[in-house]
């Protein structure tokens, strides 16, 4: 009985009807991630952002949105039906692939049947009769044209009869054997990453800034700078950032980066996607002394310096100085290149102070010198992709 169950559970999984009914399904399913707006994983890792989107969408869906979001129409390629139907879809595969291999090695192994009845040769519509010297001049004549058209030609010989049997590219009846298996290694890969992987898309370092990989890992990655060379007209040509990996604080492996040249470390890749300018502050009071400062990223500094990250030209930096109640606005321009700085007391809306400055200038508002520092600052994706590799076996 338990036999008989084990039969039909499998040959219901091999199902070639199955897999359609699955196809169609996955099919459909794609078909509703694209008329349904999908969270991206920049959203997701984000909750601010993911709370903005879910909330933009329960009013564009009204009273329908609890149900749609508990379908998981919103992130359909992560749903659980969707996840469930791949699974399905590739236990289909190698079921089907097992029962298939048993007649494909035999196919391929087996010695072809060479003697066939006259009856055969009577019945098949594609024939020809050719008159020879002799039996033995036709076999070599045929020999020789199947060869040169890479055939493989077996022969046997029966009395005065010989029977020739020619063939080539057996080996492609393997070619389904290798499809299933690559599909299944695709869709493994594909679930493997959507359960283990991740990424961070936008991950900005200044010179010696570190980046805490966090995700279970217990290693960090340092800036060490960047290089850009350039054309004759200015224009960048190449541009690479130095890289270390720290662990327990000890600098445990360095790379040179490159676009599409990352840096891996037990299995996180840190691709460098773009550079900006960046320019570091650093204030102090008239007995020298370093005055705190508070970004607008939130980054705080006891020590009277922080590093502040540009988009580009016209782009504007704010730091707060809360021990004197008034706060600096940073705009960058490449001329130079220059800051232009401007401050201005809480509560008031004009500034009481303002100047440009250059690399290496200070400029000082009321009893407190900042000097600042130009340089660059590079973007990184971090990526842990651990289907990767099963997908492009």
């Amino acid at each position: 009985m338990t036999d008989k169950i084990y039969l039909r559970l499998w040959r219901f999984l091999g199902s070639t009807k199955l897999a359609v009914v699955l196809l169609g399904a996955v099919i459909l399913g794609a078909l509703v991630g694209t008329l349904f707006p999908q969270l991206t994983p920049d959203t997701v890792a984000d909750p601010a952002a993911s709370a903005r989107w879910l909330a933009a969408a329960q009013e564009k869906y009204g009273l329908l949105f609890g149900l749609y979001r508990a379908l998981g129409l919103f992130d359909v390629y992560h749903s659980p039906w969707f996840v469930a139907l791949i699974a399905i879809l590739v236990l289909n595969t190698v079921v089907c692939t097992v029962d298939r291999l048993r007649v494909l090695w035999r196919a391929v192994t087996a010695r072809p049947r060479i003697e066939w009845p006259d009856a055969f040769y009577e019945r098949i519509p594609n024939r020809v009769s050719l008159a020879v010297a002799s039996v033995e001049e036709g076999e070599r004549a045929l020999r020789r044209v199947l060869g040169r058209r890479r055939y493989r030609v077996l022969a046997d010989r029966r009395g005065e009869m010989t029977y020739l049997f020619a063939e080539r590219n057996r080996l492609a009846r393997l070619a389904t054997l290798v499809t299933h298996t690559s599909l299944t290694l695709l869709v493994l890969g594909y679930l493997w990453s959507g359960w283990g992987g991740w990424r961070e898309r936008a991950v900005a370092l200044g010179p010696g800034q570190v980046y805490d990989v966090g995700h279970g890992q217990n290693f960090a990655v340092r800036s060490d700078g960047l290089e850009i060379e350039r054309y004759p007209n200015g224009q960048p040509s190449d541009y690479r950032a130095h890289l270390a990996v720290l662990e327990n604080g000890a600098e445990v492996m360095r790379k040179t980066v490159r676009v599409n040249d990352p840096l891996t470390y037990r299995g996180v890749s840190f691709y460098l996607y773009s550079y900006g300018p960046a320019a570091q502050v650093h204030a102090t009071d008239a007995e020298g002394q370093p005055v705190p400062l508070q970004a607008e990223s939130g980054q705080e500094a006891a020590s009277g310096e922080v590093t502040l990250n540009f988009a580009g030209e016209g782009d504007g930096q704010e730091i707060v100085v809360p021990s004197r109640n008034f706060t600096v606005r940073l705009v960058f321009y490449y001329q130079g290149p220059s800051l232009f700085v401007q401050a201005t007391r809480s509560g008031e809306a004009r500034p009481f102070g303002s100047g440009s400055v250059r690399e290496g200038e200070s400029l000082k508002i009321g009893d407190v010198a900042f000097e600042f520092a130009l340089d660059r600052y590079i973007v990184l994706q971090v990526v842990h992709d651990p289907g990767f590799k099963l997908v492009i076996l």
